[in-house]
């Protein structure tokens, strides 16, 4: 069992009513990829998984630094950027973490958003005129480049005999137009995604975005025809590198995008981070939660069945904090929730509210009359969660519980 008699070491707690999930293998599905990924300094470090009567709870390590997508809203009221060299670094650093998914576990996230990366320290960003402002960089500069990737539960294994997935899931701004055609696609998706996020870091816009989110989905199924502008005062005072790098990501044809290896070897990269380091050798050699399907009419059997924990401890050992924002569900007769259009990030100065969260039935033979978002976004993840910090400053463990002492407000 993992030892968790530790002192002041503070984990964060993802809490799942168990009445909300409706696709345990999704949430399985979730711990597993969290748990194959464990230890890699740019991935969300799992520790353990455990369940009583009304919950389900993931402990992972907590992140202080909050979300790049609250650091890109904060710039923008500002009026201030990222350095380019902090830029590249952010992005080289989120490719080596996308690159052990890929290569090493074979796992696609596809979910890859600026609310979907958060950093293990505090961000503080300057004012213009700040005196302290070189001593704010150089503080900074490091912990911008302590990112991690988060929030799996749209990921996914990659098929083994086809190298491809299936599912239109994703974030409208941020989703791949392959992924919009309802077919099978690859790896791709993600760099794509990444495109998006580098594009976003360097100049706090987004590259597609239409009126509202169903002209931004039309806008992508032709992408060619919008191509994202490079011709701003900010860009211009960026690197023309920086320009081929978020173009070279940013192909229609998932074929001619680079893989996230690939991409960290980019001139733009290579300048501001040098040679990319050698691709990790597989961290988590043990692996305890193996996602095994239900057959109709057999109820699931427990979480905790499946759910067990292995001996061996992370080798990222810093522990740090973070916060996760409340996810909506919406009542359905599909076998899985449907959450559509809720799961854009606005980036814009002005926020709009979402679109209403309306009821879809995907057996329904009105399936195909449905607005576009409805039928193409839908959310892996049929549950509402909640995060919280706890403290470890003393634990028991007994047959199926953990028994925590929640730290205080």
């Amino acid at each position: 069992m993992f030892n968790l008699k530790q002192n002041n070491i503070r984990y964060a707690c993802k809490t799942i009513p168990r009445s909300k999930v409706d696709d345990i293998l999704m949430l399985k599905e979730e711990c597993s990829n969290l748990e194959d990924v464990r230890g890699h300094p740019h991935l969300l470090d799992f520790e353990q998984t455990f369940e009583d009567d009304k919950e389900v709870h993931i402990i992972t390590e907590l992140l202080e630094g909050g979300e790049l997508y609250e650091a890109i809203i904060e710039m923008k009221k500002r009026r201030t950027n990222f350095q380019e060299d902090d830029s590249a670094w952010m992005v080289r650093n989120i490719l080596d973490g996308l690159s052990y998914c890929h290569d090493v576990t074979g796992i696609v996230h596809r979910d890859l958003k600026a609310s979907n990366f958060m950093f293990k320290r505090k961000i503080k960003i300057p004012e213009r005129d700040n005196k302290n402002k070189p001593i704010i960089k150089t503080r900074n500069s490091q912990n911008l480049r302590d990112i991690k990737i988060i929030d799996f539960g749209m990921s996914t294994k990659i098929g083994v005999d086809t190298g491809k997935v299936q599912g239109c899931l994703g974030t409208p701004y941020y989703v791949a137009p392959e992924v919009l055609s309802e077919k099978f696609y690859d790896i791709k998706c993600d760099i794509w995604s990444v495109g998006v996020i580098a594009y976003l870091i360097l100049s706090k816009q987004l590259p597609f975005q239409g009126k509202d989110e169903q002209e931004t989905v039309h806008i992508l199924m032709d992408a060619e025809k919008y191509q994202p502008k490079y011709d701003s005062a900010r860009w211009m005072a960026l690197d023309p590198l920086a320009v081929y790098f978020c173009k070279s990501l940013l192909q229609k044809d998932p074929s001619k995008r680079p893989t996230a290896r690939e991409a960290m070897s980019h001139p733009w990269i290579i300048k501001h981070c040098g040679p990319p380091p050698p691709q990790r050798q597989r961290i988590n050699l043990e692996h305890s939660i193996i996602v095994v399907p239900i057959e109709d009419g057999i109820a699931p059997p427990p979480l905790i069945d499946s759910l067990t924990f292995s001996s061996s401890k992370s080798v990222d050992s810093d522990q740090c904090t973070s916060s996760t924002k409340s996810v909506e569900s919406m009542p359905t007769s599909s076998p899985r929730n449907a959450r559509m259009g809720v799961l854009m990030d606005p980036i814009p100065e002005k926020q709009r509210p979402g679109p209403p969260q309306q009821k879809h039935d995907s057996r329904s033979k009105n399936h195909k009359k449905k607005k576009l978002l409805q039928r193409w976004f839908s959310s892996s993840r049929g549950h509402r969660s909640e995060v919280e910090t706890i403290d470890f400053t003393q634990t028991e463990r007994t047959e199926n519980m953990l028994v925590l002492e929640e730290c205080g407000a």
